[in-house]
């Protein structure tokens, strides 16, 4: 099967006609799989308007008060429970129908990445098979399903690595890849992920009896407990990759706590300690090259580190600040503050990019020899995207879903920890918080440091007015501009 999806995968087009003459052959007849006519898939697809017509449907949004109705004392009713289920057979064929058409309207240049027709081919062979389920209306039939969704997250967790690697390889194209304007397409894709993983993890997790839950929404989330394990989590990642990590100090409100999806919460926290902390290092690394062990210590440094390149006097690095405000009218700010150098005048928009870069070497490489190729200076904002030049250094763009103790909602087994990777980790983050109505800024002063402020929504206070945005399909996902 591996060599027949290669040999036939020459666009998402051939792609699609394979994944339906796979389900064809597999439940329509008992043809075998290498006995079909490639041909005659291909035609098949070609005028299929089943996408098209999911896709045209209107889509049930998601609110809030939707959220908790199905979630609260749902193990005590089990008319509740197939009442979600009912509502995710629903709604994930038409999202993803929505996602392929868009994936359908790019240009060539994009649509030809095999990484791009990786998660094109995933989401079709999920669509068919969601959609061809019988309407859940036993608990017997929802535990199947919801087997069968859980399968399903799994392996559309490796897809937003993918989607960041074919972004880039694009990118890399000379003539082409300056011409591509992707952001609004990424925006719609990733949103409408976020909004799928929801919905399926919240269905997943109703009939759970865990205190101070209702699905995945946290009712009591404690910030600063959050907080220190993903600065624990950070500060470990980046001893691994430096062999040194600045302090973190925590102030502000000393017991706060919010309903939230914890997950969501750590990937938004990882990410920005992870990029605050990759600045500080870097940047203090280029302007003060390690000093061999043996050679008198100043006082700028403060300890020493062994590794591959020798042994060498670490500089004494400056803390992270974190800042803990409970604000009014149901909104928290977590301020996060480095001395990283902040982010040059003429990165401060290109920050929010994805695939935006300012990396090209292995981090640890540059941080020993004291020569900082891509992100010197860059802050909380620069640092948050770099990394993407080494091709063997992956972002942790789906940690936060071990942290939570949510695998799948973020991400699914074997995700890592990295200090840097393929530019998604700043507007994704953004995008999170947005998705709640929160909201992440930044303020930098070029030359000394980063602030990062990051607003979430109290959920429960807010009503239940909450309801999410949805992307309609687009008519032209993304931009190209003439060259």
């Amino acid at each position: 099967m591996g060599s027949l999806a290669t040999a036939s995968l020459d666009w998402h087009g051939r792609g699609a006609a394979l994944i339906r003459g796979l389900f064809t052959a597999a439940f329509a007849s008992s043809q075998p799989v290498s006995e079909v006519n490639l041909n005659t898939i291909r035609a098949e697809s070609f005028y299929d308007s089943t996408v098209e017509k999911y896709a045209a449907q209107d889509v049930e949004v998601l609110s809030l008060r939707q959220m908790l109705s199905f979630g609260r004392n749902a193990w005590d009713d089990p008319e509740k429970i197939l009442k979600s289920a009912r509502y995710v057979q629903r709604e994930l064929p038409k999202r993803l129908a929505r996602r392929l058409m868009d994936l359908q309207l790019l240009p060539y240049i994009v649509v030809a990445n095999p990484h791009i027709k990786k998660v094109y081919n995933q989401y079709h062979v999920s669509f068919e098979t969601l959609r061809r389920v019988p309407m859940v209306s036993t608990l017997d039939n929802n535990q199947e399903f919801s087997q069968l969704l859980r399968q399903h997250l799994d392996q559309h967790a490796p897809m937003l690595d993918s989607l960041a690697t074919g972004l880039r390889e694009c990118k890399d194209k000379v003539l082409v890849g300056p011409c591509l304007q992707m952001d609004s397409f990424f925006d719609s894709m990733l949103r409408s992920r976020i909004s799928r993983r929801v919905i399926a993890e919240q269905h997943l997790h109703i009939g759970n009896k865990r205190p101070g839950y209702i699905g995945v929404i946290c009712t009591d989330l404690d910030v600063h407990e959050s907080i220190s394990f993903a600065v624990q989590k950070t500060k470990q990642v980046c001893m691994e990759t430096y062999g040194m990590a600045p302090d973190v100090v925590v102030t502000g409100e000393p017991k706060v706590s919010i309903p939230y999806i914890p997950a969501h919460l750590d990937y938004m926290l990882y990410e920005l300690l992870k990029n605050a902390m990759r600045a500080v290092v870097e940047s203090r690394s280029s302007a003060i090259p390690g000093r061999r062990i043996g050679s008198p210590p100043q006082q700028h440094y403060h300890h020493y580190i062994s590794g591959a390149a020798g042994n060498y006097w670490a500089p004494k690095l400056p803390p992270l600040h974190v800042r803990v405000c409970d604000g009014t009218a149901g909104a928290l700010t977590i301020k996060i503050s480095d001395q990283g150098g902040g982010i040059a005048d003429d990165l401060t928009n290109k920050v929010w990019s994805y695939g935006f870069t300012t990396t090209g070497r292995k981090p640890r490489e540059a941080a020993l020899n004291g020569n900082n190729s891509g992100n010197s200076g860059s802050g909380t904002g620069a640092g948050s995207n770099g990394g993407g030049g080494s091709p063997d250094v992956v972002e942790g763009l789906g940690s936060a879903g071990h942290m939570a103790g949510l695998p799948g909602l973020m991400a699914g087994q074997g995700s890592r920890y990295q200090m840097a990777g393929l530019g998604f980790g700043l507007p994704l983050s953004r995008l999170y918080a947005r998705y709640f109505g929160g909201d992440l800024r930044l303020q930098s002063i070029p030359g000394y440091g980063t602030d990062a402020y990051l607003t979430l929504k109290h959920l429960e206070e807010q009503d239940g007015e909450w309801v999410e945005r949805v992307d309609e399909p687009s008519i032209l996902p993304i931009q190209v501009v003439p060259y």
